[in-house]
């Protein structure tokens, strides 16, 4: 048992260096205020929703104030804003027509196809949305985000300099207040380190769609969302495998404070628990080895953790090496962390992650195993894995 114990230890703190490693080698992007080439690329940032009224306003009221430099707005000429209502049964519709209505900023506000059957309704939403837009690069968030004044020149400069097929970009949690949300922000800013650092290994896992940006020729090329339709959710991870298979030097992460989107954590447990269930349950659905394989691989680590930690305790000794194994994996992991939290401006939740380890091997098999049958509910729909 207890060599078992250390291979497994050793294996995941070998796995964390290598992700802490290559995401310290992604360059940090800064926007340069005023500055846009004579021929700026358009973009088109679409914002797929359904029942955001709380909180679409005030991602509207953002965008409007994107801007060149502390002086000048960013031109209208350079980008639009689609939203596509994905049969909203509140206000929201109501909220953006009005807010489009007394404003500069050019937003189109589109229903979203309902009669479509056998479809994600989110993924339907965005391909109604690229149908509708002019832009060369599609820029994907979500209704319930916040993005800061020079996000937009942000993605705009790095798009025109580097030309990606794909990019992802960061995003955290805010307005975290409860102990429980301040977990999720550690988590969360584990699986966005995780995210950027395969990406630069040419080997992606994962990415987000509340700060995406993607050319409309790849997107073509891939056929969109063609292969993984019937997967409620994906609409982020299996499209940046699509276009990773077709452009495989072609795939970026926009390491930028400047670029980072803001949501907000799960206010309830059930909540939490159905978006994961909704986030692992996709793990089946890949074609790719190394998504499933490192799946795997952490999920068996997790189970000879606890494993092990059940048994040393058991077995009323503590040795001097179980508490250096665990010390081993608490350093590897906490300074990982801190560099992604600092980027995410998120350090102060560091202090979490002390007791997140006594929770966090529990929660990960508890949430393998729900989510390996069965489905969840997600804004207010009921979805099973096999559809």
């Amino acid at each position: 048992m207890e060599v078992i114990f250390t291979i497994f230890v050793l294996i995941y703190c070998l796995l964390v260096v290598r992700f802490h490693y290559y995401w310290l080698q992604i360059p940090v992007f800064h926007p340069q205020p005023a500055k846009l080439s004579e021929q700026p690329l358009r973009a088109s940032v679409i914002i797929p929703v359904r029942n955001e009224a709380r909180h679409i306003v005030s991602l509207l009221q953002d965008l409007e104030k994107q801007r060149l430099n502390e002086q000048q707005l960013l031109p209208k000429r350079n980008w639009e804003v689609i939203v596509v209502d994905d049969a909203s049964e509140d206000e929201t519709a109501t909220l953006v027509r009005n807010f489009a209505s007394q404003t500069e900023l050019t937003i189109t506000l589109i229903p979203s196809d309902t009669a479509t059957r056998n479809r994600s309704p989110k993924k339907q939403a965005i391909w109604q949305g690229i149908q509708s837009s002019q832009g060369d690069y599609i820029i994907t968030t979500d209704g319930d985000c916040r993005v800061e004044p020079y996000w937009l020149l942000t993605w705009l400069q790095f798009l025109q300099q580097y030309r990606p097929a794909l990019a992802a970009g960061g995003v955290t949690f805010h307005q975290e207040k409860t102990w429980f949300q301040r977990l999720q922000t550690i988590e969360f800013a584990s699986l966005i380190g995780m995210s950027a650092a395969s990406i630069q290994t040419q080997h992606p896992i994962t990415c987000n769609g509340a700060n995406l940006a993607f050319s409309r020729s790849a997107f073509r090329r891939v056929g969109g969302y063609q292969g993984h339709w019937h997967v409620p959710s994906g609409d982020d991870e299996f499209l940046l495998h699509a276009v990773f298979r077709e452009y495989p030097k072609g795939v970026f992460f926009l390491k930028s404070p400047e670029a980072v989107v803001k949501t907000y954590a799960k206010r309830t447990v059930t909540s939490f628990i159905q978006q994961r269930k909704r986030w692992a349950g996709k793990w089946k659905m890949h074609r790719e080895a190394q998504v499933v394989l490192l799946s795997l691989l952490v999920f068996i680590f997790h189970v000879g953790f606890l494993s092990g930690l059940i048994y040393f305790t058991l077995g009323v000794t503590l040795d001097y090496w179980l508490v250096g194994l665990l010390f081993l994996k608490v350093g590897v992991e906490w300074a990982f962390l801190k560099s992604v939290l600092r980027f995410l401006k998120k350090k102060e939740n560091l202090i979490n992650l002390l007791p997140l380890q006594l929770l966090y091997s529990a929660y990960f098999i508890l949430i393998g195993l729900i989510a390996s049958g069965g489905g969840y509910t997600w804004k207010n729909r009921k979805h099973h894995q096999h559809d």
